[in-house]
């Protein structure tokens, strides 16, 4: 090196030593930052797509999954400027941070030939090629990595920001908060169905491209829709507003004195606004306002938070004074949850009850969140099994005057629910005397294809409940739990059910066929017409479910 290389290097490490400790930390911070950002490319029906990936500094796990976060950058722009402009993936150093390129699209507002980068409109705008785009990342990266399903987050400028709107009317189900920026898209809430999710808008108050007053109407109709309050100071995002509805619903602000720009304190509110609002497992369900049922809440040891279950008293219940004893149904629900089901379920089982079908008996309907599969999960974080079996049952047996054993207690359900029934019916019959599957799914030897799903979904079913783990879903089977307990299963009373017009069909026979192949008795019926619909399979095979239920009550 020479005299002048010499004193360039050390004219730079005096400099270094003069510069405060935090600002070195800072600067490798985001040197390191931007190293663990690379290119990734998607093929989405036939054509390339391509977004920026910035992974986490540890590599994640199941034990320690993984934030998931996607920037979205406004019309005209670029995957590079957003990932310089919103500094997620220096803010928030755990997470996976996508940000995805937008195609040629016409602007709303500028640009109506679409010769610059943008992002879909409307839902089924130009084939949902966005919306499927983010489908295909997300099943990708829940595929590779161990992401954590209640800290998966949206957030986007201008275009990109009524594109985060139109991910919360879309694809709710799959993330915990959105964060739009200077962006219109209430429009979007009402074309789809969201499920409630926390929300900050970021506007500036002198925006002239999208006018401050037309965001503000916006954001004051989504307030207006949850019922919220008239807002407070947000301790957990410095500088902005939130304002909480009456079931808990999160509607923020945080405001500006600019235009139309993102500015860089944005960042760090809208880092620690998705630090503060994972995705709730909705443990607790509202209280269904049905004749004879009543809801019970409790805390529960296994799933750490309060958990929630209906049960159906039948007439007569509260007026016995001779403290008379009554069987237990237990009814679990399908995937999506049970709460839009169970009037029609409720009023089934009621009716076949005043018919003289079915017995006086207790109807349990526990909760077995949208898609918890009636089994505890690979990473313990949804044990539902455990909560049912191990807390729910307990508890109804100390709280109501039941008969207390496996010849009056048994279990049904639909899709889901008759997969959890087959599996509580196979494995506890020190529990349940009988079990009928309407419907249920899935059935099939192995999770490779899912009939009434897409390929993402069946991904994440595998991901979320059997750590990914193919092996881990065999074991749980009734497959494999029929050849495990088939020689305690000789007596068996199991109904097995399917339409004939049911995608399902297939992998229904096929376990049929194994039962029979097992020696293991049961009823098997396939009602003509029928497709995977709760009410009309519980009208099509109820008599001979009824029948099932009545012969174990009396000893029969």
């Amino acid at each position: 090196m020479g005299a002048r290389g010499r004193a360039s290097l050390l004219n730079a490490m005096r400099l270094t030593s003069l510069l405060p400790l935090s600002l070195l930390a800072a600067v490798a911070a985001a040197q390191d930052a931007a190293d663990r950002v690379a290119p990734r490319t998607w093929t989405v029906d036939g054509v390339e797509r391509s977004a920026l990936v910035a992974l986490p500094a540890t590599t994640p796990t199941a034990a320690q999954p993984a934030a998931l976060v996607f920037v979205f950058h406004g019309h005209g722009g670029r995957s590079a400027t957003a990932a310089r402009s919103f500094r997620l993936h220096e803010l928030l150093p755990d997470a996976v941070v996508v940000h995805p390129q937008g195609l040629p699209t016409p602007g709303r507002l500028t640009d109506p030939d679409g010769k610059r980068s943008g992002w879909q409109a409307a839902i089924g705008d130009q084939g949902d090629r966005d919306l499927r785009f983010v489908d295909a990342m997300l099943a990708t990266l829940r595929a590779e990595l161990a992401i954590d399903e209640r800290r998966i987050h949206a957030t986007g400028h201008s275009n990109g920001g009524g594109f985060t709107y139109l991910l919360y009317a879309a694809r709710s189900e799959d993330f915990a908060s959105f964060a739009p920026s200077a962006a219109g898209g209430v429009r979007h809430l009402r074309d789809g169905q969201p499920i409630p999710r926390p929300l900050l808008h970021v506007a500036g108050r002198n925006d002239a491209l999208v006018p401050f007053a037309t965001q503000r109407r916006n954001v004051d109709a989504i307030i207006a829709a949850v019922r919220a309050d008239a807002g407070a100071p947000w301790d957990a995002v410095p500088g902005a507003t939130v304002h909480r509805g009456t079931a808990g619903e999160l509607v923020a602000t945080w405001l500006h004195d600019g235009g139309h720009e993102f500015p860089a304190a944005a960042a760090p509110a809208i880092a620690a606004f998705f630090r503060a609002t994972l995705k709730p497992e909705p443990w607790t369900t509202p209280a269904a306002a049905l004749p004879g049922v009543v809801q019970h809440v409790y805390e529960s040891r296994a799933a750490r938070t309060a958990v929630s279950y209906h049960v159906y008293l039948p007439p007569g219940y509260e007026d016995d004074a001779d403290g008379r004893r009554y069987p237990v149904v237990y009814w679990l629900h399908g995937s999506g949850g049970g709460d839009a089901g169970l009037p029609s379920v409720a009023r089934a089982f009621e009716a076949a009850m005043r018919r003289g079908d079915l017995p006086p008996s207790l109807v349990v309907y526990p909760n077995g969140l949208p898609q918890g599969m009636w089994c505890d999960s690979v990473d313990g974080r949804r044990p539902v099994e455990t909560v049912v079996l191990g807390e729910i049952v307990p508890r109804i047996d100390a709280a109501f005057r039941t008969l207390p054993d496996a010849a009056h207690r048994v279990v049904a359900g639909f899709s889901m629910g008759g997969y959890g029934a087959l599996r509580f019916g196979l494995a506890r019959r020190d529990l349940f005397g009988a079990a009928a599957s309407l419907g249920g799914g899935p059935l099939q030897p192995e999770l490779t294809e899912a009939p009434r799903t897409n390929e993402a979904r069946r991904r994440e079913v595998l991901q979320t409940t059997y750590g990914g783990d193919m092996a881990e879903f065999v074991a749980r089977s009734p497959w494999r739990l029929a050849e495990v307990h088939r020689e305690r299963l000789r007596d068996a009373r199991l109904l097995l059910a399917c339409g004939a017009a049911d995608e399902t069909l297939p992998a229904n026979r096929g376990l049929h066929e194994r039962l029979d192949a097992l020696g293991i008795p049961h009823a098997y019926l396939e009602p003509q017409g029928v497709a995977h619909e709760p009410v009309r399979m519980l009208q099509a095979v109820g008599e001979p479910m009824w029948r099932l239920f009545a012969d174990l009550f009396a000893g029969r």
